[in-house]
């Protein structure tokens, strides 16, 4: 997911009734923009992420977002997003690859790893086709 912004809760709103307000502000506008109900739900889990003391939390619902959406339901978004980590995740083990500190041994290693992260990359961009060619998005049904 695109990492946005961390806003900074404004200093002046002190009360806990007054942070919430400002969450559900900050909810309603990136609903007018157009944001992505990923990004909306990813935003929360890093306010809760926050006010929880729960390291980890937030990434762990990007990861189950994409695990389950992304993957299994196929929403192009969570795909491509999908896509721009493992790739640069590829780029970075590719720089290692390069680099003289590691053993013969090491080297193999990091070799499997990029092939591994090659074909992850071609099996997201083929289902991210698939996404595009079947329209698959997240619809909404009103009750």
């Amino acid at each position: 997911m695109p990492e946005t912004e961390e806003k900074e809760l404004d200093p002046i709103v002190t009360q806990p009734h007054g942070r919430e307000q400002q969450m559900k502000m900050e909810i309603l506008n990136m609903i007018h923009s157009g944001e992505s109900p990923y990004d909306i739900v990813y935003m929360m889990a890093k306010r809760l992420e926050a006010a929880s003391g729960e390291p980890g939390y937030a990434d762990y619902v990007k990861d189950q977002l994409r695990a389950v959406y992304g993957c299994a339901l196929q929403e192009e978004k969570l795909l491509t997003d999908e896509l721009d980590d493992v790739t640069a995740r590829l780029h970075r083990i590719e720089r290692a690859y390069e680099s003289d500190e590691f053993t013969e041994e090491e080297h193999t290693r990091i070799g499997f790893a990029i092939d591994r992260h090659k074909k992850n990359i071609e099996r997201l961009k083929a289902l991210i086709q698939k996404a595009k060619a079947d329209h698959a998005t997240l619809k909404f049904r009103k009750n």
